[in-house]
């Protein structure tokens, strides 16, 4: 990573962490002091702290989605903030007030001036998600109501805080999307009232008539979250029918009442039931007596002190007071049913919240893709505000307390408008998995036109747990609605298929064991400082002169190969670019000329990419020592073209799976063992022999083998484990109580039978949960063993892939910048896919180099493998180096925010070897570890 970058990134790194921003707070209040000295110092510091974050911005506004967010405006905006801030402490360094005096006008606009030093506050509260709370409009109700009793700085205060919080929901409602018209009129009503109330607040325009009358109109706003509260009671009074109960109970207090004036007044003569101490003509009176009995079972209280006066007025109290506090318990209980039932309406009430994100439904995948949708979130610094919305009222206990929490109908346009979807930026839908093909068909087709109703525009995805393919042959996706010939439901919506995406990872992982950890590093890093796979518009070309390839932007011309070299020096791997057309040309194997409007490549971030992009674009001629002796290179090895595959347990989408692993093997056995009934196995036999047979001379290269087994008797496996290359050993077809268990005890039993066999085939666990995977990991990490076994995590890559394609969905502010992040999607499936026809021929692949001379110089490395047209993106190291060579900095340890790989082979591989300063030190210091480099390969 260049030093300029490198700067940036970790600035950002330190201005976005919550140590810093409470540091800043400290400061902040610190600079309340009248001290110069204190005042100066300050300065200094937050003058630097603005160029910085001036600088930054600049680096930042030439990417998007930076570029065309709502977090450029704010930085600005928050920029200007504290800039006004600097000014007040600039003026208690120089004493301006000791200068103009204490009294007159110019003395009074310091005083205000003082109080805008708490500008930068505003920087590190979240603003946006605290103004549309309901009880952020009753906050605002009590400061109007004393704005009407200070005076002097306090006022200010009020009108400062009042400005700013206008002039930060102007901005908010300039970048929000409304469901309705009524919505946003309403919404810039709310907002023009509160400002003429700000207006009029501040000491000079007092005199204007009607002034304080103007300033409570701002009260306004606090019918809203009232009407809001009335509507739900109305509700809950309908639904429980409650009007009957207190019917009841009124009448018998009133029957109780008068019969207790009777029979009072018949017994209990010369008795002061007015309680003024004075017995008069108003004792007497029936009505003073009813009231009395209604007062005495209303406030239950023994009325006599000496239990030997008066007998009627013993046993009348006594009865008064157990039938009084049972009436209470009565209208408590009655209360209690009405508060709790109006509590649970406003958990569901419709959030006042915008540019969220909305999840709807729950599958197996959901858990997944929520902790790395947060994961995106912390490393982009973007502040993800993420809905679900579920089926019913229990929260989902894998729910993270994160995410808000709505239920209702997940097809129903009220229930969507409850979660806000019409201001929402992107709408994810996790389908069920306990439904069949055509009822998740039709469901999703069903919650597709609920969702557009509400947001027409809104980009969707759905994750799939079946296939997505048309049941048409005339229809272009799966949720093609047949009465639509505008074009209503032509937009951004994106299907993700289960099957489809575990056949995909399996196949290749049976290819090159490590491509799970791999691609999930190239879309969401695990550790904040890893590289990843990004994009970044550029507007240029690629040309051929003279038999090479030459970038051009109309100023500068430099050749690919050179522009890729001098990239990787500064920390960024260049992969590919993209046409208006969306189409992907792989930089090492380019076919013809390209008007490019997008640049993929592997870096920290699209800052990172962009910039070392245009400075290497712009640097001049780089002279470079020859090249030296030809030396071996390490070549990828050809792999064994006939395969013998052991299958244990439940393998999904596996005639799907063997259709892509003939592109990579001619012949393929497969021996499928499962705990199965005779009838199942015949199932299964006809079923993967009919798929087979839609694809042309597969069942002709592709034998299976299906066989009964119990997952105990053992010794049935060594004939099996003796002549396989591969084991795959998943749970049964049958889940059971802790399937994984089954796994670890099938893959124990494997180990001992390839040992005594003198056996080696390559071994993958298939696990449903990374913590699983982790168990079987640390245990196999124990133990000194020769055999690698892969533990792969099907549903977790799954999540991983559709949080990444979601996430750059909801990042998309503009269709330019969606196309954008499409094209990346198109350069990431053909990483994952083995079919050349679709997309771009790409693959990853490995070069084993155990035995290659070490001291290796890494641009000449690049640039020797680059003229094989392979891209070498990383390395793999033993685990023995891991500990020692991945130490923080001093950034990492005063701020950390940087979370450890999950999965132990992940500690193995390194990605970008320039692209930070622990993989750099790893190449530079232990090469000796090194065993693999991983390369992108033209299929």
């Amino acid at each position: 990573m260049g030093q300029r970058t490198n700067f940036y990134y970790y600035a950002e790194w330190v201005m976005s962490h919550h140590r810093y921003g409470l540091l800043m707070l400290l400061l902040i209040l610190l600079s309340f002091t009248q001290s110069q000295a204190i005042a100066a110092v300050l300065g200094l510091l937050f003058m630097a702290e603005l160029g910085l974050r001036a600088a930054l911005m600049r680096y930042k506004r030439k990417t998007n989605p930076y570029k065309s967010s709502l977090n450029l405006k704010l930085d600005v905006l928050f920029l200007f903030f504290d800039t006004l801030a600097l000014l007040s402490l600039l003026a208690t360094a120089f004493d301006l007030q000791m200068m103009l005096g204490e009294e007159g006008a110019a003395a009074r606009f310091l005083r205000a001036l003082y109080l805008l030093r708490a500008l930068r506050l505003f920087r590190y509260i979240d603003m946006q998600s605290l103004m549309f709370s309901p009880g952020y409009g009753m906050f605002i109700s009590l400061v109007v109501m004393l704005s009407f009793f200070v005076e002097g700085q306090l006022l200010w205060g009020i009108i400062v805080y009042f400005s700013v919080e206008v002039v930060i929901r102007f901005v908010l409602l300039r970048n929000m999307t409304f469901s309705t018209r009524r919505e946003r009129m309403v919404e810039w009503g709310f907002w023009g009232i509160d400002l003429l109330a700000t207006v009029v607040m501040v000491p000079g325009l007092t005199s204007i008539p009607y002034g304080n009358a103007l300033r409570a109109i701002r009260l306004v706003r606090l019918f809203r979250p009232w009407m809001v509260i009335l509507r739900n009671l109305g509700k809950v009074f309908r639904e429980g029918d409650y009007s009957q109960e207190i019917i009841l109970v009124v009448l018998l207090l009133a029957m109780l009442s008068i019969s207790g004036g009777v029979v009072g007044h018949f017994t209990m003569s010369g008795f002061d039931f007015s309680q003024d101490g004075v017995l008069s003509a108003v004792d007497e009176n029936l009505f003073v007596q009813i009231w009395f009995a209604f007062r005495t079972l209303m406030a239950a209280g023994n009325l006599v002190s000496d239990p030997l006066g008066d007998d009627n007025l013993a046993l009348f109290s006594v009865f008064s007071v157990v039938l009084g506090m049972f009436i209470l318990a009565f209208f408590i209980g009655i209360g209690s049913s009405i508060i709790s039932g109006l509590m649970a309406k406003l958990r569901n009430e419709k959030l006042m919240i915008a540019n969220h994100l909305v999840m709807i439904g729950w599958n197996s995948a959901s858990p997944f893709i929520i902790e790395k949708l947060k994961q995106l979130s912390d490393q982009r610094f973007a502040r993800l505000k993420l809905v679900f919305l579920g089926e019913t009222k229990k929260r989902p206990d894998e729910l993270e307390s994160w995410v808000t929490f709505r239920w209702g109908d997940t097809e129903d346009a009220e229930s969507m408008q409850r979660v806000n979807l019409g201001s929402a930026r992107q709408a994810l839908v996790c389908t069920d998995e306990t439904l069949n093909a055509a009822e998740e068909l039709s469901q999703n087709l069903f919650s597709l036109m609920a969702i557009r109703q509400v947001n027409p525009d809104i980009p969707v995805s759905y994750t799939v747990m079946g296939m997505v393919q048309p049941r048409l042959q005339s229809y272009n996706h799966m949720l093609q609605v047949g009465w639509d010939k505008a074009g209503y439901y032509n937009k951004p919506t994106v299907l993700i298929s289960e099957p489809d995406m575990r056949a995909n990872l399996i196949r290749n992982v049976l290819v090159y064991q490590d491509v799970d950890q791999v691609l999930s590093r190239l879309m969401i890093p695990e550790r904040e400082d890893e590289s990843a796979m990004h994009v970044v518009e550029w507007d240029g070309r690629i040309v051929r002169q003279s038999g090479t390839w030459f970038f051009v932007d109309g100023t500068h011309t430099i050749s690919v190969r050179e522009m890729m070299l001098r990239c990787f020096e500064q920390g960024v791997i260049l992969v590919a670019v993209a046409d208006a057309g969306l189409q992907v040309h792989p930089l090492s194997s380019l076919q013809a000329e390209v008007q490019v409007t997008s640049v993929q490549g592997i870096a920290v971030d699209h800052a990172t990419l962009y910039g070392e992009f245009e400075y290497c674009l712009q640097m001049g001629e780089v002279e470079r020592a020859p090249a030296g002796g030809e030396e071996p290179m390490p070549v990828v090895l050809q792999q064994k073209r006939d395969l013998q595959l052991l299958a244990v347990g439940w393998i999904g989408a596996l005639p799907l799976m063997l259709k892509r692993l003939l592109d990579s093997f001619d012949v393929i056995h497969v021996t499928l063992l499962d705990d199965m009934s005779r009838k199942e196995q015949v199932d299964m036999s006809d079923y993967v022999q009919r798929r087979l047979g839609e694809m042309e001379g597969a069942l002709k290269r592709v034998t299976v083998d299906i066989r009964r087994w119990n997952f105990s008797d053992m010794e049935a496996l060594r004939e099996h484990v003796q002549r396989a290359d591969k084991v795959v050993v998943s749970r049964p077809a049958h889940v059971v109580k802790k399937p994984h268990a089954m796994v670890a005890s099938v893959l124990s039993h494997t180990f001992s039978l390839a040992e005594e066999e003198a056996c080696r085939p390559e071994m993958f666990a298939i696990v449903d949960t990374r913590n699983q995977a982790r168990m079987l990991q640390n245990e196999l990490d124990r133990f000194p063993i020769e055999m690698d076994v892969n533990v792969v995590v099907p549903m977790e890559f799954y999540g991983i892939y559709a949080a990444h394609t979601s996430y750059l969905m909801y990042a998309s502010t503009t269709p330019q910048v969606y196309d954008m992040h499409r094209s990346l999607r198109y350069l990431l499936d053909s990483l994952m896919s083995s079919d050349v026809g679709e997309g771009v021929p790409l693959a990853l692949d490995v070069l084993p180099c155990r035995s290659y001379e070490r001291d290796m110089d890494a641009a000449g490395l690049f640039a020797s493998l680059l003229q094989q047209d392979l891209i070498w993106i990383g390395f793999r190291i033993d685990s023995a180096i891991v500990a020692g060579a991945m130490k923080p900095n001093m950034v990492m340890r005063l701020f950390p925010r940087r979370h450890e790989f999950q999965c132990l082979r992940q500690l193995e591989i390194m990605i970008n070897p320039m692209g930070n300063p622990q993989s750099l030190k790893v190449w530079r210091d232990h090469q000796d570890h090194i065993v693999e480099l991983i390369v992108i390969r033209r299929c």
